[in-house]
């Protein structure tokens, strides 16, 4: 991991059409306290973008993917905006004619109907984490020419969504919560959650459970959350806000 006193952060607030955006956008090694000084919450990667066409969205999906050396997604197309985060390795993006490598902690988006692929071409397995944005009935994805290599898909979760207003931006955040994290917090926005890695407890309005890596959730802005690891192990949490523009999580 990078160190904390290196860390960057940019926003990309442009929103995508045919060309894709790309900047590095990861905040690494970002910690914060809990309120009793108890544990910490390191915020490990992150990005920002425009949701296009915010207020046809009905359903959001979050995927956590691994590429394997040499595994490439077909070459394909969306039926939805997609936001994508390298969180290990690198991952290069294939489009009109082009390709485009983006490491760890860098993101991109795809617009609808552009034909890419992704895939991997360094030596070690990469992980990337995907958001689509679909409209009701859009597919997720639509195959033009299939790889001899295809990643795995290790988690997915998919949510309905409330009506967005046009300013609304996508925010992927993944942090490492240590052992004996908590907080409370009110979602400023729309919030789903997968468990990467570990056991963390929310409670979440009045219902509390145990969510185990790969189980998932989601909340409705201003509702209260309270986060916590009480296991003795790190805990790692893959998280997407929909939020106003402007406004923080």
């Amino acid at each position: 991991m990078l160190n904390s006193r290196h860390s960057t952060r940019g926003r990309v607030l442009a929103i995508a059409t045919v060309v894709v955006a790309s900047l590095f956008i990861s905040v690494l090694g970002r910690t914060r306290l809990d309120a009793d000084g108890r544990g910490e919450r390191r915020v490990v990667a992150e990005s920002r973008f425009a949701v296009t066409n915010a207020p046809l969205q009905a359903e959001v999906v979050q995927l956590v993917v691994d590429f394997p050396p040499g595994a490439w997604t077909s070459l394909h197309t969306h039926g939805g905006q997609a936001i994508n985060l390298v969180l290990e390795g690198e991952i290069t993006l294939r489009h009109a004619g082009a390709e485009r490598p983006h490491s760890a902690g860098q993101a991109w988006t795809d617009s609808t109907g552009q034909v890419h692929a992704a895939g991997n071409s360094g030596p070690g397995k990469a992980r990337l984490l995907t958001n689509f944005l679909l409209p009701r009935g859009a597919p997720q994805t639509t195959a033009v020419q299939d790889s001899q290599l295809e990643p795995t898909i290790v988690y997915e979760a998919r949510f309905p969504v409330p009506a967005l207003s046009a300013e609304t931006e996508i925010m992927q955040q993944v942090a490492d919560l240590s052992s004996g994290w908590r907080t409370e917090r009110t979602s400023g926005g729309f919030m789903a959650n997968i468990v990467v890695e570990g056991d963390v407890s929310y409670k979440i309005g009045v219902e509390q459970k145990e969510y185990k890596a790969g189980e998932a959730w989601a909340a409705q802005a201003g509702t209260l959350v309270t986060e916590e690891n009480r296991s003795a192990s790190k805990a790692r949490v893959f998280t997407t806000y929909l939020l106003p523009r402007g406004t923080s999580r």
